[in-house]
């Protein structure tokens, strides 16, 4: 389906056989232009006729400019869609005009101009997300197009022959500038239409410079002024009301704040956020991991983005889609986009997936949202027919709630939107969608044609002082300095408030903040949070009372993290942890009933109160609602994992101080269980916290007691324990447990020997290869990226968390895991291939040794998994040359590697002249080959220093063979008198 507008089409739009001057402009053509028939032929006609471009474009602007006030925000945005097409083929003719071209046309041309129909092709559209710059290119490539067309025609015309040399070079020099000057009137055309219709600019990106203000009160300001001014619909008027209301909002509600302070409102604390943006002709997936985006540019003009992309006819094809990690504030920009924009242009139904039905389509999704908005049942197809020229918006708020609450994918969701949109275009009732959702969970999702996808970005620095100038203006300031010393706080807007209601409760940030680790503040962020949450009750407890009940809920949150940890997931259902937290902590749920007394689970008790963990809901037609949890920020679920950990160990090790000595084990099923379930290497923030958490234990106890549950990891285990958060086989347990009691060791010895913990060379080899063997491959990829271990000659080997620096990807695994697994063999191989592999990387070095072994029948198989692994172009090029003539299929290794320059290298001259002294038929051939002969024995006469002796000997005859001359050798410089 065609979305943009030819000329023919654009004119019609904006004013059609009514319009004189085009009614004038069709006469002289025949009847072309409106029939949509207009050629090459009618286009030459024009210089002739020269009928006014110009005047044909500013009149039909006026006209559109008298109306605008008349027409519906979609009519607008398609007649200034049209505009813009009428923009870029005016400053081409105009400029073609301006050429003044000696051409006359014949019968006999008939042929040459039938095909070219220059008024009908579809024609560039600018985009929101798309930089000006980049439109221009595009339009420069239209010109270019454009040119070459005209230019081909014009040689292939019967009058071309009847011109003189001069005057066809005349012409020639005179087309040459033409799609610059082309380019540089559409330019001044197109910041004229910008001047009337400020929208267009936002198309482009092209910013005003007017103040900048926060809170999208910019978009509010922009789109205003553009505003199509017809009365809103009650409906739109009262949904307007709710979502202004927003505005004035607390940041949080008035439970969760402590005495004394005062939380701005949404509207006073709102910062822009910077964002990516990217189109579906990017990607044809969403791009879900953040890797993805490193060479996506940042963007800080959002405002300017939304005015373009609302106002464009891109926004009624595809939804947007925004992404952002947990409390990256997707919602919030929901909330603010509905607030911010006028109900005069735009009917906004902002709907919380969360709270419909997992089991509806789209359109019932939709309804349910205007149900709970309006408190009426209202159709979509209801609402849709009665905005009064407003577009409806509907923004569907937290699509990854969805799926990760119902687990089920939704590959299809925006496509599924697109083709929804496309129907309602086709009904004259078009709608734009926005969609939000968490950047991790979109993996495989479609991008439909002309979607957009933004990313919205932490904080930065300015943003981190902007936000807390709002703060500090009524609460005890939080110096920016010490909030940027905590950046991943810092950075996600709601963990910067939560930082901000910790420091204003004491001050301790300020306090103690060179003396305070990360584990130390994590500690008592949490604890405080846990403290507030226990205390809003009043009644009276003792102090130790308290400290208790915070220890208790730190240790169900902990659980909590445990649970994602040990499955896997950035997310748990509420089953999932009332499971774990009634085997961890032996902590029961009520029995659960339907009804709206229904207790509260043992997981909806330990989560619900914070608002650090986010919740994700769905709602089942039967009503029974499905949740799962996660941290607002993963460092969160990585302290607790870890504080778990440790204080297990150490009420392991108080357990084993306090036993019989006659007792020679202490039983570690507690821990076991803990630790049996992942590597402790999956996650270097945990490993940082549990170092913190060392500092100031009894070091060398624990790594006593480490050591021997080391040395007894074989023995039969009387007891796994019950708690199992997915179903693993035993022996993978025994690997993660062991490769675990490795790692502790080594944080509180950072280097352990052989001797350390009675392991000889063949012990660790054994247990390397069985972890290797047992764990997934990720897993046994992080023991290999933590792991190092030297061989030494005294005490057989050490083993460190720290090494020389290692690549992280698959080649890095590849060429490491040897030092780990102490394979001599493998070590043996990697040291030989190290140079090369060094100088190439792992697969074109593994190629290169393949190749080497390739008898002379594998060559082009081999010499195509060479170029498979990217090499660089001069090494595929001596590879290749070194196995022309020697015995191969010469004509399929060409064909081949046609591509590939064979310039001035010893290995390329070599190849030619071989294929020339075998009187190759390749070179008869293949006119490309015998022209690089020609040129590599040609470079080798006239610099033979630069050539080997014998290629330079072999050159030579190959020059006498084919006709080509010897340069002249230059005479040595006369010898000068020495000096006296």
């Amino acid at each position: 389906m065609r979305r943009t507008y030819s000329y023919t089409e654009a004119v019609q739009i904006l004013g059609g056989k009514d319009h004189p001057v085009v009614a004038a402009m069709d006469k002289a053509l025949g009847g072309a232009l409106l029939a949509g028939s207009l050629g090459l032929w009618q286009v030459l006609d024009l210089f002739d006729a020269k009928p006014d471009f110009t005047r044909l474009f500013s009149e039909l602007v006026t006209k559109l400019s008298d109306k605008r006030r008349g027409l519906s925000r979609y009519d607008r945005t398609q007649r200034l869609a049209a505009a813009h097409a009428v923009v870029v083929m005016t400053a081409f003719f105009e400029s073609l005009q301006a050429l003044e071209l000696p051409f006359r046309l014949s019968p006999a041309d008939t042929e040459h101009v039938h095909g070219f129909a220059p008024f009908e092709q579809s024609l560039p559209l600018p985009k929101a997300g798309r930089p000006y710059e980049d439109n221009l290119r595009r339009i420069a490539e239209l010109y270019e197009h454009l040119t070459a067309d005209t230019s081909s025609v014009l040689l292939a015309l019967s009058h071309w022959d009847q011109l003189t040399e001069t005057e066809a070079g005349r012409v020639l020099t005179q087309l040459a500038p033409l799609p610059g000057r082309a380019l540089a009137r559409y330019e001044e055309l197109f910041r004229q239409l910008a001047v009337d219709f400020p929208e267009i600019a936002f198309w482009c990106s092209l910013e005003d410079h007017r103040g900048t203000r926060a809170a999208l009160a910019r978009l509010e300001e922009v789109l205003r002024e553009t505003t199509t001014d017809i009365t809103a619909d009650t409906r739109q008027t009262e949904l307007c009301a709710v979502y202004r209301a927003a505005l004035d909002r607390p940041l949080l509600r008035s439970g969760d704040i402590p005495n004394g302070l005062r939380v701005p409102t949404l509207g006073e604390a709102y910062v822009d956020p910077r964002f990516q943006v990217l189109g579906s002709s990017d990607r044809p997936l969403v791009p879900s991991i953040a890797d993805s985006w490193a060479d996506v540019p940042e963007r800080a003009d959002l405002d300017g983005f939304l005015a373009g992309h609302l106002t464009s006819p891109r926004a009624c094809n595809a939804p947007l889609l925004v992404l952002g990690d947990p409390g990256s504030g997707k919602s919030v920009l929901t909330e603010m986009l509905a607030a911010r924009l006028p109900a005069s242009d735009f009917a906004v139904v902002r709907i919380e997936l969360r709270d419909t039905p997992v089991d509806a389509d789209l359109v019932r999704q939709v309804e349910h949202g205007l149900h709970h908005l309006l408190d009426d049942q209202v159709s979509w197809a209801g609402f849709s027919r009665r905005t009064g020229g407003a577009v409806p918006v509907v923004i569907l708020d937290g699509l990854d709630e969805l799926m990760q609450a119902t687990g089920v994918g939704q590959t299809r969701y925006l496509t599924t939107i697109a083709e929804f949109q496309e129907r309602l275009r086709a009904k004259g009732r078009p709608a734009i969608f926005v969609v939000t959702s968490r950047l991790s969970v979109c993996a495989g999702m479609e991008l439909p044609p002309w979607s957009s996808v933004v990313r919205l970005l932490p904080f930065s620095d300015d943003q981190v002082r902007q936000w807390l100038d709002v703060w500090n203006a009524s609460n005890p300031p939080l110096p920016a300095e010490v909030a940027l010393s905590y950046p991943d706080l810092a950075a996600q807007p709601l963990l910067l408030l939560m930082l901000a209601l910790f420091e204003a409760v004491d001050g301790s940030l300020q306090r103690d903040r060179a003396s305070l680790s990360q584990a130390q503040l994590y500690e008592r962020l949490l604890s405080r949070f846990a403290e507030r949450e226990i205390t809003k009750s009043g009644a009276s407890r003792s102090a130790a009372d308290v400290r208790a009940d915070v220890e208790f809920e730190l240790d169900r949150l902990s659980v909590v993290a445990l649970a994602m940890f040990n499955r896997g997931a950035q997310w748990v259902t509420e089953q999932q942890v009332s499971a774990d937290l009634a085997v961890l902590l032996e902590v029961e749920s009520a029995d659960r009933s339907v009804g709206t007394r229904t207790p509260l689970s043992a997981g909806e008790l330990a989560l619900g109160r914070f608002f650090f963990v986010q919740k994700s809901e769905a709602v089942r037609g039967d009503d029974t609602r499905l949740a799962t949890y996660e941290f607002l920020h993963a460092t969160f679920g990585e302290y607790l994992v870890a504080r778990f950990a440790w204080r297990t160990l150490l009420e392991l090790h108080r357990e084993d101080s306090a036993r019989s000595r006659r007792k020679s084990t202490v039983d570690d099923t507690e821990l076991y269980s803990v630790l049996s379930y992942m590597t402790l290497t999956t996650s270097q923030p945990v490993l940082g916290f549990l170092r913190n958490l060392s500092v100031g234990s009894d070091r060398d106890g624990l790594f006593g007691l480490v050591v021997r549950l080391l040395a007894t990891r074989d023995d039969r285990r009387l007891s796994r324990g019950t708690y199992e958060p997915v179903p693993t086989v035993d022996s993978v347990r025994d690997a993660r447990y062991a490769v675990n009691l490795v790692v502790l060791a080594l944080l509180l010895r950072r280097r352990i020997y052989a001797s350390d913990i009675g392991f000889h060379v063949d012990d660790w080899q054994r247990a390397a290869l069985f972890w290797k063997s047992r764990l997934p491959r990720a897993e046994w990829a992080s023991v290999v990226r933590m792991l190092w271990v030297d061989r030494d000659p005294d005490r057989h080997f050490s083993v460190s968390l720290s090494g020389p620096k290692r690549s992280t990807g698959v080649v890095g695994i590849g060429t490491t895991e040897p030092y780990l697994t102490l394979d001599e063999v493998g070590l043996m191989i990697r040291e030989a291939l190290a140079p090369l592999i060094s100088a190439y990387g792992f697969r074109v070095a593994a190629a290169l040794v393949e190749l080497s072994a390739a008898t002379v029948h594998d060559w082009l198989p081999a010499l195509t998994l060479l170029a498979d692994a990217s090499p660089p172009e001069d090494l595929l090029v001596r590879e290749v040359s070194a196995r022309l003539g020697r015995g191969g299929d010469d004509r399929a290794i060409l064909a081949e590697f046609s591509g590939i320059p064979f310039n001035q290298c010893p290995e390329a001259l070599d190849a030619m002249l071989r294929l020339h002294e075998q009187d190759s038929p390749v070179l008869s051939e293949d006119w490309r080959i015998r022209g690089s002969l020609v040129v590599l024995v040609r470079e080798a006469l006239e610099a033979p220093e630069q050539v080997w002796p014998d290629l330079l000997k072999r050159a030579t005859a190959a020059a006498h063979d084919l006709g080509l001359q010897r340069p002249p050798t230059k005479p040595p410089p006369a010898p000068t008198d020495p000096p006296r």
